[in-house]
């Protein structure tokens, strides 16, 4: 009998709130969690604001240290310290987390977030941001590469990556004659683009995947979250769909940090998909 991956991923919601669990192996699990909160009463009063939803999720008590980074479309990664930590909110797309004391966190409207985690003795988590412009930029490669320099790591083997949810190439499309869709023609790859007429569709999501794989990383150790955003308005925000200021928030960090043992997200599931 094949043995199941215990690496997935679970949609649920609490008390309207829907949320995302990522679903690691139980050792890990008892030590770290990583959550995307999407569409809900939570994020919809945070209103893209990093602080106000860190205030709301961990309500009047003292909350841990969090890095928020400005997200500006660009490659950078920065590690998630206490100098990096809130009200500090240096520029970066991509989140490197090793410390217990400090939480991580990035923020979504299409674009799509891509998490790994690093099932070594010293586990670690890394967070990245990859919009058009990040993954026409190699985002994911660069920022990976980063993190490997950092941690040590010399062949990604251990390291396991969730991709999505984001905007799908059945909703992004760009116009032919914008100098930005020329470069995206000239950057992402071709199996990644289709013309039609004046618009150009790109696929954010497998050219992600594309740059993993090129990495030498193993489809078992990837983890595709095939939902587009633009499509499920619902449970998503979307820019393209019209949200210009709420935001799916993607926290991340060890359980030591959190202060609490009861995380209310991860109780009381309402419905699990």
């Amino acid at each position: 009998m094949q043995a199941i991956s215990p690496w997935g991923w679970r949609k649920t919601s609490v008390e309207g709130q829907q949320i995302i669990n990522y679903v690691m192996t139980p050792q890990l699990d008892a030590i770290m969690t990583v959550t995307l909160f999407l569409r809900g009463p939570v994020m919809d009063e945070a209103d893209g604001c990093p602080l106000r939803a860190f205030r709301l999720l961990f309500g009047e008590e003292r909350p841990p240290l969090l890095a928020a980074p400005v997200q500006e479309h660009g490659t950078r990664m920065i590690e998630a310290l206490p100098s990096t930590s809130l009200p500090a909110r240096p520029k970066g797309d991509a989140l490197l987390l090793r410390r217990t004391d400090v939480l991580g966190s990035l923020r979504f409207a299409d674009c799509i977030p891509v998490v790994a985690v690093a099932e070594e003795q010293d586990p670690w988590v890394f967070l990245v941001h990859s919009g058009f412009l990040g993954t026409a930029k190699g985002v994911v490669r660069e920022a990976l590469k980063k993190a490997m320099k950092t941690t040590g790591l010399r062949c990604l083997d251990s390291v396991h990556f969730w991709v999505g949810p984001g905007i799908g190439s059945c909703c992004y499309s760009r116009r032919l004659d914008d100098p930005r869709t020329r470069e995206g023609l000239e950057l992402f790859p071709r199996q990644c683009i289709r013309v039609d007429g004046d618009l150009v569709f790109f696929d954010l999501p497998s050219a992600i995947l594309i740059t993993l794989y090129d990495m030498n990383v193993s489809s078992s150790n990837v983890v595709l979250i095939d939902r587009c955003t633009s499509c499920s308005s619902e449970s998503f925000y979307s820019y393209r769909g019209g949200d210009r200021t709420g935001r799916s928030l993607l926290l991340a960090g060890f359980r030591e940090g959190f202060h609490k043992s009861d995380l209310w997200w991860e109780n009381g599931f309402e419905g699990v998909e």
